[in-house]
């Protein structure tokens, strides 16, 4: 029923791959963030 040929395939990496990268630097800043109010919790003593 679906399938994916090799022009689909070409023309649709590029997009599956930006999605992919926004994704991942998403996550990475939620947890460099978390990361970051822990320490400072710390710091501050709560």
């Amino acid at each position: 029923m679906f399938g994916i040929d090799a022009y689909s395939f070409g023309t649709l990496w590029p997009s599956l791959l930006g999605v992919a990268g926004m994704s991942a630097a998403m996550i990475w800043g939620f947890l460099k963030v978390r990361k970051l109010m822990s320490e400072d919790a710390h710091k501050h003593g709560k």
